[in-house]
């Protein structure tokens, strides 16, 4: 009989501890679920685009008298209607850095990060893009935010 109760107990313990792993993976299941879902609306809530005026005024301002100094004489608007069109769906800051890097063409790099920062804002404002109250920020927004063709 003790044979028979230990084997009871044994199994007992067993279903227990099945149940109990069962139950714990499906608790485990069920919160990644709402925490995965949690995290996709969260992206989608913050997938930005230039159509949501992502620059201020003040940056349109700054930027044009840039742009008159420092890039009118080789690009009109024209130009960078046709560049933001290959960069469609790019986030801005890639836009930003490859104007670091190249430009002006006899000396890049040589502007100031907040002037090539102004002129990015008044190529998206002379392209039809609103202005916000918010500014764009190399360090801070601009990786987020997605060009879309004009």
């Amino acid at each position: 009989m003790g044979s028979k109760m230990r084997k009871a107990t044994s199994s007992s313990k067993s279903s227990s501890m099945s149940l109990s792993i069962l139950t714990r993976t499906r608790a485990l299941f069920a919160a990644s679920l709402v925490l995965g879902l949690m995290s996709s609306q969260s992206a989608l809530a913050e997938a930005r685009t230039i159509n949501d005026g992502v620059f201020t005024q003040a940056q349109v301002n700054a930027g044009k008298a840039t742009y008159d100094t420092a890039c009118k004489t080789c690009h009109d608007m024209r130009f960078y209607r046709d560049a933001l069109k290959s960069w469609d769906g790019q986030p801005v800051l890639w836009m930003w850095e490859t104007i670091l890097g190249t430009m002006p063409a006899d000396n890049p790099g040589s502007l100031m990060l907040e002037e090539y920062t102004d002129v990015v804002a008044y190529i998206l404002s002379e392209n039809g893009f609103p202005t916000g109250e918010s500014a764009l920020d190399p360090d801070g927004n601009m990786a987020d935010i997605n060009i879309v063709a004009p």
